[in-house]
Parts: structure tokens; C-alpha cells; sequence
């Protein structure tokens, strides 16, 4: 249960979210101030700075609520439960949950962020912190240091498969009237199962091999991959 006090603010969050979305999509990030944006929210620019310390922070509000879902589930996952099974099953479940307050931001995030090379560069470094959760996960099946060549491939794997099934859905949904995250996500679930199925396995024949060559007798093994 959530108190008054809490529901209030995911509210102003929310808001402040939607008209900082639209302003964007319609002016510009550069020509959308933060004073207009608390403006049209009704919110003092105090206020506003509480929620998010820039006008930076608002667009990629939702990456960071991405990536905070995904280490609470990750890396709080059941020991029974393999990364990958955890990966799939958040994005399945969990990631519409998470998305549904940005909808209006996730309609209009590649454009806003196409055109401004300093959000461009900040965006590849967000995408990294989500890239480093899964690592962490993978790390953990493994028994391998989150920075091992298998681990990092991994992790560049799913990351990838999720960025590029949602480019597919945005190219093809972003000016639906109305959205159904529930089914995009069951798309992107899907693809990522996959993808990491097809990556684990090529990755386990090339660790196969190198360590046949470093060992000469044809008796390596490589630990399976989760």
C-alpha cells in the first residue's frame, strides 16, 4: 500500500514528466526552460529541481527508472533463478509497469535526444549503467568478475536485443493513438530470449576452442553458459 503523501508525489512526478515530454516534442529541448515546464506543471521551479536536479535528468527520467527496476529484480533474483530467466521475465512483466508513467517520453525520446549532441552522449552513458546491471547478474551465474570477456558479451547482447526490438517498435507505433506496452514488451521479452539463446551458445563454442588451443589435448571444457 502506498500512503497519501507518496501517491501525491508520483503524481507531481508524472505531470511534470508529461508536460516536459510534450514541450519537447514541440518546441525543442533547447528551447523548452525549466521555468516553462514548472509553469505548465504549476509547480515552482523549486519544486521541479526536487524531482530532477536538470533539464537533462527529465529526459532520461525513464532510462533511470529502467535501469532501477532492473538491479532490484536482477540482482534480488531467487538463487534458483538464472540471469536469464530474470531478464526475460522482468522485461515481461515488470518493464510495462515501469514505462507506463513515460509513455508521452517514450513516444518522442529518439527525436529529443537526436537532436542534441550533449543528450547523445549522455544517453550512451545510460544505456552503460544498464549494461553494467546485467553484467553484475551475469556475473553472478558465472562465478566470473562482472568485467570477463563472457560476462560483457552477455550483457552486450541483451542490452542490444532490447534496443533494437524497441527501435523496431518505435518505428512502427510511436504515433499510435494508443499504446499497448504490455504486448510491446511481450515482443521484446521474446527477442531478447532468443538473441541470448543464439549469443550463449556461439559464445561457448569460441571458449571451447581457445581453450582447446591453450590446453593441446582436446579434453577442455568450457563451463555452460545460463
Amino acid at each position: 500500500m502506498v500512503g497519501l503523501r507518496e501517491r501525491k508525489k508520483r503524481r507531481t512526478r508524472a505531470t511534470i514528466v508529461e508536460v516536459a515530454a510534450r514541450l519537447f516534442a514541440a518546441q525543442g529541448y533547447e528551447a523548452t526552460t525549466v521555468a516553462q515546464i514548472a509553469g505548465e506543471a504549476e509547480i515552482a521551479e523549486s519544486t521541479l529541481f526536487k524531482y530532477f536536479p536538470s533539464k537533462a535528468d527529465l529526459v532520461f527520467s525513464l532510462s533511470d527508472a529502467v535501469t532501477e527496476s532492473a538491479k532490484e529484480r536482477l540482482l534480488g533474483r531467487a538463487e534458483s533463478e538464472s540471469a536469464s530467466e530474470a531478464l526475460v521475465a522482468w522485461i515481461a512483466v515488470e518493464l510495462p509497469g515501469v514505462e507506463a508513467p513515460y509513455v508521452g517520453l517514450l513516444r518522442n525520446y529518439e527525436a529529443v535526444v537526436a537532436g542534441d549532441a550533449e543528450l547523445r552522449r549522455e544517453a550512451r552513458l545510460r544505456l552503460a549503467e544498464l549494461e553494467d546491471v546485467f553484467a553484475t547478474a551475469f556475473a553472478l551465474d558465472l562465478g566470473e568478475p562482472p568485467e570477463s570477456l563472457r560476462v560483457r558479451v552477455l550483457a552486450a547482447i541483451a542490452l542490444r536485443g532490447m534496443t533494437d526490438a524497441w527501435r523496431s517498435w518505435y518505428e512502427h507505433h510511436a504515433t499510435d493513438r494508443d499504446v499497448d506496452l504490455r504486448d510491446a514488451c511481450a515482443v521484446k521479452a521474446a527477442h531478447v530470449e532468443r538473441v541470448l539463446e543464439e549469443g550463449a551458445a556461439a559464445i561457448d563454442l569460441l571458449v571451447s576452442a581457445r581453450e582447446l588451443d591453450d590446453d593441446g589435448s582436446g579434453r577442455a571444457e568450457a563451463a555452460p553458459l545460463p
